[in-house]
């Protein structure tokens, strides 16, 4: 191969040399030594633990739903397992990398005809940040990385977040089969009767012999979350009989998701102090306790409250999808949860109505 190259390199160069204008020649033996020195194949480091996430995702009876590939070093060659995990698209996007190419498999429940199938949609990602000569060396190998996905009923080429919504990817998914798209929750789609897969399939086998060196599979709980250390002693503090405490409230520091969590406050005030602290702009995570009288018996409840405001940047957002497992962990257990959208959701009166509404105490 290397004799074969010197010869191509030195009747390319001998060629540019006897003219200002590319010949047939020329370009001919330009693309004879691109065809030599750039491979159209791809090759996994960890083969097996990429099959296994493509088992996973294709069993009716695993909850994982979505997984991404993407090449290593730079190389267009060596790909991995980037993650897998069971919150669909808006997980997945939290993986994605505005400066990397990655190939993704979601699969969703769309309902056609009163029966329910699933669908698989393969993602080939090509993030903005990438330069047009990055572009057309990891070009070479698109055809061979859609044949480790196949098959799937629908192929979404983005560099756009806002198109890897489940919204727009179920849009996608009905125009294609000419039906209006619906994803029904799991417990839905188990009590349907009429369930029917309409592929199955496997990866093909490739040798593979390094260690991965990319971001590790997702566990079902929820990505892996940095907190400060004085977290854990604040939130035991709170939930003591003797505490005064009654609302602890995490943050990222200057809203940067790369920033670990870290206490915003903790005090006397409840969801008031929390209701005040929460902005467009601003991400935060709350433990309340609260009273609830049940059956004339005082109880103590807690309640965990997620928001994430409007202004919070998508790639920031779907971080924060991936991590909200392992935040509510970190809070510990609670009678109620709350996914705030709106501050009406975030004041006392609101909190002790979800409250009593899950007890059965509310008085109507």
């Amino acid at each position: 191969t290397n004799s074969r190259l010197w010869e191509i390199s030195r009747s390319l160069c001998c060629s540019l040399s006897s003219t200002s204008i590319f010949s047939f020649q020329v370009v001919s033996s330009l693309f004879d030594f691109i065809g030599i020195i750039m491979s159209t194949s791809t090759e996994f480091i960890d083969q097996g633990r990429f099959e296994d996430a493509m088992k996973a995702i294709r069993d009716d009876a695993s909850s994982t739903n979505w997984l991404l590939a993407g090449h290593v070093d730079g190389s267009p060659n060596v790909v991995d397992l980037v993650g897998s995990g069971s919150g669909g698209p808006d997980e997945l996007i939290g993986f994605l990398d505005e400066q990397e190419v990655q190939y993704g498999l979601v699969r969703l429940e769309e309902e056609l005809d009163e029966v329910l199938t699933t669908k698989f949609v393969y993602i080939h990602w090509m993030g903005e940040g990438i330069g047009f000569a990055a572009r057309g060396r990891f070009g070479v190998v698109v055809g061979s990385m859609q044949a480790v996905f196949e098959p799937y009923h629908l192929n979404m080429e983005t560099s756009s977040l806002d198109e890897l919504t489940e919204e727009n990817i179920l849009d996608a998914l009905g125009q294609a089969s000419g039906k209006k798209s619906k994803v029904l929750d799991a417990e839905a789609a188990d009590s349907r009767q009429a369930h029917e897969r309409s592929y199955t399939g496997s990866t093909p086998n490739r040798a593979a012999n390094q260690q991965s060196k990319l971001t590790p599979q997702v566990s079902l709980q929820g990505a892996e979350v940095n907190v400060a250390a004085d977290i854990e002693d604040i939130l035991q503090e709170m939930r003591s009989s003797n505490s005064k405490t009654n609302c602890v409230a995490l943050h990222y520091p200057d809203n940067d998701t790369k920033n670990g969590l870290e206490v915003l406050f903790s005090g006397e005030d409840g969801a008031q102090m929390l209701g005040e602290k929460i902005a467009d702009s601003n991400a935060l995570f709350g433990l309340v306790r609260v009273t609830d009288v049940v059956d004339d018996i005082p109880t103590v409840k807690y309640i965990q409250v997620t928001w994430v405001g409007e202004r919070i940047k998508p790639m920031s957002k779907a971080k924060i999808a991936t991590q909200k497992g392992e935040i509510s962990r970190i809070l510990g257990s609670a009678h109620v949860s709350i996914h705030a959208s709106h501050r009406s959701e975030v004041t006392e009166r609101a909190i002790m109505d979800r409250v009593t509404a899950a007890s059965g105490s509310r008085k109507l």
